[in-house]
This record gives C-alpha cells, sequence and structure tokens, in this order.
C-alpha cells in the first residue's frame, strides 16, 4: 500500500510540475524584457535592437527596452547577459564580436557554452574599398599590384581584432600577398585616412565608404560577405572575384543565457523572424545597410561555432597580435 501511495505521489508530483512549467511557458511574457546592446546608442546594433524591440513589444503585448552596456569591445554586454537568469528577461542583442573576441584574447564568456542562440536577423557587408589614386578597377588588379611590390602597401581596419581587421588578414592569406595592417581606434578614422589617400587601401563597413564612393573619392571594388549586396547588386563579392571560399561579415543577432527553457526561445525565435520580414523592418534595415535573414536557433548556433573555428584557426595561422 505505501509503495502504491508513493507511486500516486510521485505522478502527482510530476504532473503539478509539467502544468507549472507549461503556465510558465504560456504566459511569457508577464514583465519587461530588457535588450543589452553590447555598444553604444547611435551604432548599427544598436539601431537593429531597437527596430526590433519595437515591433516585439507589440507583438507580445510586453515593454522591451533596450539597456546600453558598452565597453571592453562588447565583453561588457556579453558578459552581462550570459550571467543573468536564464529566464528569457534578459537578451543578449549582439553581433559578431562575441566569436571575434574570443579568436583574439580570453573573454569572460564561453561563447558556446554560456549562449542559448535565438535567431541571427541579418548582416552588413565589409567593403574592400581603395583610393581613386591607386591604378586598380578590380580585385585581381590589387592582388597583382601588391605581388609586385609586397610588402610596401597597407590596408587600413576599424581596429585590431574588427571584423575589418580579420577580413583583410583573411584576404592576404587567401590571395597569397603580403600587406601591412594598419589598425585604428574606430572605423571614422580610418575612412579620412583612406580618402586622403595615407592608407590607400581598406577594409571598412560598406555604409561608410559608399558616401565617398559616390563622391568619386573612393573605388569599391568587391564586398567581403558571401553573398551580394542588396543595395548594389552588380558589385561583385570578393569570392565572385576570384578569391575562393571568401565570407568576412559583420552579423546580427539575439541571444540568451544559457539555460532558458526551449518554449521562450522558440517563441522569441518565431516572434523575431516574423518582425525581420516585415517590409517596413527591411527597408530601414537596407538603408543602414543590413541585409535581412532569418534561422532557427540551431542554424544560428552553426553560425557561431563555424565563425569562431574559422576566427580561431586564422588568428593563430597568421600569428596576429592579440595584445589587448
Amino acid at each position: 500500500m505505501l509503495k502504491k501511495l508513493s507511486h500516486v505521489a510521485l505522478s502527482c508530483c510530476l504532473m503539478v510540475g509539467s502544468v507549472s512549467a507549461f503556465a510558465a511557458d504560456d504566459v511569457y511574457p508577464s514583465k519587461t524584457i530588457r535588450f543589452i546592446s553590447q555598444f553604444p546608442a547611435g551604432g548599427t546594433s544598436d539601431v537593429v535592437a531597437r527596430l526590433v524591440a519595437t515591433k516585439l513589444a507589440e507583438m507580445l503585448g510586453q515593454p522591451v527596452i533596450v539597456e546600453n552596456r558598452a565597453g571592453a569591445a562588447g565583453n561588457i554586454g556579453a558578459e552581462y547577459v550570459a550571467k543573468s537568469p536564464p529566464d528569457g528577461y534578459t537578451i543578449l542583442a549582439g553581433n559578431n564580436v562575441i566569436v571575434t573576441n574570443p579568436a583574439m584574447q580570453k573573454t569572460p564568456f564561453n561563447v558556446e557554452k554560456d549562449f542559448a542562440p535565438i535567431a541571427i536577423v541579418g548582416a552588413t557587408p565589409i567593403a574592400l574599398a581603395v583610393h581613386t589614386s591607386l591604378p586598380v578597377a578590380n580585385v585581381q588588379e590589387l592582388i597583382a599590384l601588391i605581388k609586385k611590390s609586397p610588402g610596401k602597401f597597407a590596408y587600413s581596419s576599424c581596429g585590431n581584432g574588427t571584423a575589418q581587421h580579420l577580413a583583410g588578414e583573411l584576404f592576404k592569406q587567401k590571395a597569397g600577398i603580403d600587406m601591412v595592417h594598419a589598425g585604428y581606434k574606430g572605423c571614422a578614422p580610418a575612412v579620412i585616412d583612406g580618402v586622403s589617400g595615407h592608407v590607400p587601401i581598406m577594409f571598412n563597413a560598406m555604409g561608410n565608404v559608399q558616401p565617398h564612393a559616390k563622391a568619386g573619392k573612393l573605388k569599391i571594388l568587391a564586398v567581403a560577405s558571401s553573398t551580394k549586396s542588396a543595395n548594389d547588386p552588380n558589385m561583385p563579392t570578393i569570392a565572385e572575384a576570384g578569391v575562393k571560399d571568401f565570407d568576412a561579415e559583420v552579423w546580427f543577432g539575439f541571444l540568451a543565457p544559457a539555460g532558458t527553457p526551449r518554449a521562450v526561445v522558440m517563441k522569441l525565435n518565431e516572434a523575431i523572424n516574423k518582425i525581420i520580414k516585415m517590409p517596413d523592418v527591411v527597408q530601414k534595415l537596407n538603408t543602414l545597410p543590413v541585409h535581412t535573414r532569418t534561422s532557427t536557433p540551431e542554424e544560428f548556433s552553426k553560425i557561431i561555432k563555424s565563425d569562431l573555428a574559422l576566427w580561431s584557426k586564422l588568428v593563430k595561422d597568421a600569428k596576429i597580435d592579440t595584445t589587448p
């Protein structure tokens, strides 16, 4: 009799637990959701976060606020989310610094273990641009010019360890060329010196160089991403220009702390994927330019693992200085 009563009690507990879990998932969200942006207000990551937050609040019926926790190249915001309760109310609105940073240095979080990827929402292409004085019209002519004078040409980036820096190193490796890296403290000063001709070759955000290209001060030779720019479909990718398997871009996505209930992750995934397909959202993001995309949590997780492996190997093979 006691054994039977124990089985009944256990069954009741399991049923209560299941009902409680269902109820918790069913009412999510029941309070304000916070998006933690890794960078200051006004940047592309922040704009993406605020655009999605506004739509998500309308869709879920709860406030969604964006909180900027900038610093340490995005590590402060990422660490904060990684150590937050896994309840779906603190979400990282991040970009691919969460994989480039660990490739360059030790970080206060493990990107593969401390996060539950929700969805990737888009990417902005990195442009390979040159000063108009450089006698080249395409990527192959640039490669040929550099090979004639190895080590005498420099390329600029937005800083050591940035996506633009790593794109330049990947270009050097795959094209078999020797260039010197000139890392700046930000994208803007790198563009200024590019426009002036001081450092005539640059890897920078498309949105930063496009206005100068339209003004005739720079030439954009190609985009570093695997897909063409939605704003300029005639512009070739570096891979199309003959540097095979080249793919370097800055992507944007949302991640929860590891351990967040699957039902919560999927609810956010489905909502964010719907938002990213909205015509007004697509139009707004394309002006940045950010090319929208959708994904499952599993697909996003594969991108993170693949990118981490790619950049970690590149940093090691190219012997990039990882000093902070």
